[in-house]
């Protein structure tokens, strides 16, 4: 049985995911908060396995509460209502979320990843780290996290030269000739990734304007690398103007 914690400061939406959890026979759910000041003791006292855990409490964020365990000894599901800045911190640090109201199929395959990993991954910390930053924007934020099928990936903005989009999956294209396929399109990634670094050039590819070399009038980006990224027409203008700063 794996044992699980919900905290959230609505009590009826405690209410929804104990009966949304009830469903599974391998999970129990061993206690619920509403609060950081109540979370804190339950956690120590009972060493669950898992949280459900909303972003934002009455007094403070998931954040403020996560920092009292370290090394984290649980996985974390992070609920919250739709909020982009919170969304696109979550999706920073590559965790695992549920947007409000919960989703039975949603809710099923966010335990389906608790189950397939026996302990939390080594880099979660780093990883809500990297949330944390994001989310009450103390910049410099310098990195992203990226999931592959084999590992977590963390990867500096400055290690990208470009992401080019094929099929439903993103490959980076870093220093040192290395590659990291994710799954997801590029605008995705797009939307994570600092704009004032990377230009959508194209419908495919997303480039580090520190590697670009120059600019060629037949539409070409030609990187640093020696490599050369197309440009579509309708992005020339957009990329002329981002690169000389107007």
């Amino acid at each position: 049985m794996i044992k699980t914690v919900i905290i959230d400061d609505v009590p009826m939406l405690r209410r929804d995911l104990l009966e949304m959890m009830a469903r599974y026979n391998d999970f129990i759910v061993i206690a619920e908060c509403g609060s950081i000041k109540d979370a804190i003791p339950v956690l120590r006292a009972t060493q669950p396995q898992l949280l459900l855990l909303d972003i934002a409490l009455d007094d403070g964020d998931a954040f403020e509460l996560l920092a009292h365990f370290r090394p984290l000894p649980f996985h974390v599901i992070f609920v919250t209502a739709y909020a982009q800045h919170a969304i696109q911190a979550i999706r920073l640090g590559a965790l695992d979320y549920l947007l409000k109201p919960v989703q039975e199929d949603e809710l099923r395959n966010a335990l389906e990843r608790v189950r397939q990993e026996t302990l939390p991954a080594p880099t979660l910390p780093m990883q809500l780290d990297i949330a944390g930053t994001s989310l009450r924007k103390q910049f410099p934020n310098d990195r992203i996290v990226l999931r592959t099928q084999e590992a977590l990936k963390l990867v500096l903005f400055e290690e990208i030269t470009y992401c080019q989009g094929n099929a439903g999956y993103t490959h980076f294209l870093l220093t040192g000739n290395r590659k990291i396929v994710v799954s997801g399109n590029i605008k995705e990634y797009e939307e994570l990734l600092p704009s004032h670094l990377f230009i959508r050039c194209h419908q495919s590819y997303l480039v580090n304007y520190h590697y670009v070399d120059s600019f060629k009038k037949e539409g070409l980006l030609v990187l640093k690398t020696g490599e050369t990224i197309p440009v579509s027409n309708r992005k020339k203008d957009l990329v002329v103007q981002f690169l000389t700063g107007q």
